[in-house]
């Protein structure tokens, strides 16, 4: 006889004294079914439910349930040492009640909002997976994307209905064919026992479909649906969404994020969106404005160099260039720049922040050489071509070190 779904006859019920009837090992753990069970088995896009399992030998935690089909026993996997449980013993079994009910409200939401992509928009869900962050549904219009008051009007539709308190109800058949006789939104064949959740008046309902997970009784119970946002996905419409105390935790979170963040831009929060494309106008400015600038320190810094370089009655072979007000690519870029106009040098760039040194050459010194034999003498890794090449330190001494040496070269 496989196990009593307590689940199914009782959706509230959250704890029920069972006997063990089998128990297997797997992963040093013990896994077992009993005669009767509140657990629901994941199933129908819907985690399983976890809890605890009590017997004279202490409590221990039930880290998920499982099932073959709806007839077949629960099955529930503890983290028990192998060989706590077993056949025949007496255990009290215990759900996390914040855990259920929250898919229970995710998963009702769920239906409510497929059923009213079908009902206003003709629009068939072709996938449903309920994450840990958000819920998603995949919704099929062949081919056309929903606009955005086409979602703000599904969300509203929804939650009128979700406040209108209408009745959940669960009907089971003995076998699909028996399951038409309600108006189910989706036919899909399916072997043996037949669950059909209704939301509102069988006769006239807001939403029916077959489906073996747990749902509340009212729709009110749902709290509220928020979708959060839609995207593109194979064709069809990827909607991000969550409902009732996750939702609500979400919302609030970033209601209050809204604020700090308008607070930080002293303004308010209705006026941040202006307020941020303003700050975005500043800082394109401000980009423009350093561009500028980094063009006319290279060129002042480049003018440096080659007077340094090109002194008269010096002949220079090694130069070292180091600073801080330059990034690392201005650097590539004012090194590429002294070079092309230098004849058998070979140049470093230094930049102290990042510990990095750049190596220049413009006539027989191979750079990509030069950091592979000696950078990693001074804890530095790097490389590159015969013309540039690239080494980075763990610190200032380091590079410092490695510079002199290929001077010393040189």
């Amino acid at each position: 006889m496989s196990t009593e779904r307590i689940y199914q006859k009782d959706v509230y019920c959250s704890s029920n004294e069972a006997v063990i009837t089998e128990v297997i090992q797997k992963n040093g753990t013990d896994i077992f079914t009993c005669d009767a069970s509140c657990f629901y088995p994941e199933g129908g896009g819907q985690p399983s439910d976890t809890g605890t399992a009590a017997t004279e030998k202490g409590v221990f935690g039930i880290v998920s349930a499982y099932d073959e089909d709806l007839e077949s026993d629960v099955w529930h996997v503890t983290d028990a040492p192998a060989g706590t449980f077993s056949a025949g013993d007496r255990v009290m079994l215990a759900i996390d009640w914040d855990r259920r009910f929250r898919n229970m409200q995710r998963h009702l939401g769920e239906h409510m909002l497929s059923g009213t992509m079908d009902s206003l928009f003709g629009g068939v869900n072709k996938g449903f997976h309920m994450g840990d962050e958000y819920i998603t549904i995949d919704i099929d219009l062949e081919g056309r994307m929903l606009t955005g008051e086409e979602l703000d009007l599904a969300e509203r539709t929804v939650n009128d209905a979700i406040w209108a308190d209408l009745p959940v109800t669960v009907t089971r058949f003995a076998d699909y064919e028996s399951s038409l006789a309600l108006p189910v939104r989706k036919k899909v064949p399916h072997d043996g026992e037949v669950s059909v959740v209704t939301v509102g008046d069988p006769d006239d309902p807001y939403d029916c479909i077959a489906c073996c997970g747990t749902h509340p009784s009212r729709s009110s119970e749902v709290g509220l649906l928020a979708v959060y946002k839609c995207e593109p996905n194979k064709g069809m419409n990827r909607i991000f969404f969550d409902c009732g105390i996750a939702a609500w935790e979400k919302l609030t979170a970033d209601s209050r994020m809204l604020s700090d963040t308008a607070k930080r831009y002293s303004c308010a929060p209705a006026d941040l969106a202006s307020r941020l494309d303003l700050e975005a106008e500043n800082i394109s400015s401000l980009k423009a404005r350093l561009a500028a600038l980094s063009a006319y320190a290279k060129e002042i810094e480049k003018e440096r160099i080659l007077s340094g370089i090109n002194e008269p009655g010096k002949a220079v072979k090694t130069a070292c260039y180091t600073t801080e007000l330059l990034s690392v690519d201005d650097l590539l870029k004012l090194g590429f720049s002294v070079i092309n106009e230098t004849d058998g040098l070979l140049l470093l760039m230094m930049h102290p922040e990042s510990f990095t040194c750049l190596l220049f050459s413009s006539g027989e010194a191979k750079c990509g050489a030069l950091v592979k034999e000696h950078a990693q003498n001074f804890g530095g890794k790097g490389g590159g071509r015969d013309d540039n090449a690239r080494a980075v330190f763990s610190s200032l001494k380091d590079m410092k070190a490695f510079a002199d040496a290929l001077e010393a070269l040189r």
